[in-house]
């Protein structure tokens, strides 16, 4: 038995620039799946509840951790890499890798989603972009925009404690239902968003900018906000206990 403890953060890595590449390109379609699925399920002119887009965004997610998890951690969102980063689980150098690639995807999601909707089923120029409820003024806007997505970080960074290592088989569940309960709980407030890159591909698409800020502040604060509270409360110095290999043997053999 010993004594581990949270990660150190690490600017670089030793893989090739062929397999950054791929990280990058992970991110992308990881981004444009969400963007485009969720956003899909929002373009009607009927009135749709919001479970209904909550739970589309949800499942969204889900689809694209189960794709992509196991090759980028398929982050898909600005304010995990950030956290990711503080936690030391991905590199320093990566930052730029996913941003391009999570900006990149929600432009082309959206876009996608665009041209296959030519025919009018887009309301207006704000379609699945970033709006403040009437009651809602920027600051609490960018309140809730925090305090959710903190919570969303704060699943993340359990999902990636390895004290949980026995218990990220459904990953890409709980991650998805998380963001349907987050987006449950906010959407009357800010569309609780969580996600700078997906606020950015239908903002740049429709040309609607109002209030933008919100949408990245709340996140991108609430992100680092939760990573550092979880590496100096929670990834304290805990007892990790370690087998030799006949030790695992005979283990194996009473499975």
């Amino acid at each position: 038995m010993k004594q581990s403890k949270a990660k150190n953060i690490y600017v670089y890595d030793n893989l090739s620039n062929l397999d950054r590449i791929v990280l990058c390109f992970a991110e992308f379609l990881g981004t444009a799946m969400l963007v485009f699925l969720g956003c899909m399920g929002c373009v009607y002119a009927s009135p749709i509840p919001a479970f209904q887009i909550a739970f589309t965004f949800g499942l969204a997610v889900m689809v694209a951790v189960q794709c992509f998890g196991h090759i980028s951690g398929c982050h898909i969102n600005p304010a995990v890499t950030l956290a990711s980063v503080i936690l030391g689980h991905t590199p320093v150098l990566h930052i730029p890798l996913y941003f391009l690639g999570q900006f990149l995807g929600a432009v082309g999601g959206f876009g996608l989603l665009k041209a296959l909707s030519a025919n009018g089923s887009f309301v207006g120029s704000s379609s699945c972009s970033p709006v403040l409820s009437p009651d809602t003024d920027i600051m609490e806007g960018i309140g809730v925009e925090f305090v959710l997505t903190f919570v969303l970080v704060m699943v993340c960074a359990s999902l990636w404690d390895c004290r949980n290592a026995s218990k990220d088989d459904s990953a890409a569940i709980k991650l998805g239902l998380t963001i349907v309960v987050l987006a449950v709980v906010g959407f009357s407030y800010t569309g609780a968003h969580l996600n700078p890159a997906r606020s950015f591909g239908p903002s740049l698409l429709n040309g609607h900018w109002d209030n933008w800020f919100v949408w990245w502040v709340g996140p991108l604060l609430g992100g680092v906000a939760a990573a550092v509270v979880y590496r100096f409360v929670f990834s304290k110095e805990y007892d990790v206990i370690e087998h030799t290999p006949s030790e695992v043997l005979r283990l194996n053999e009473k499975a």
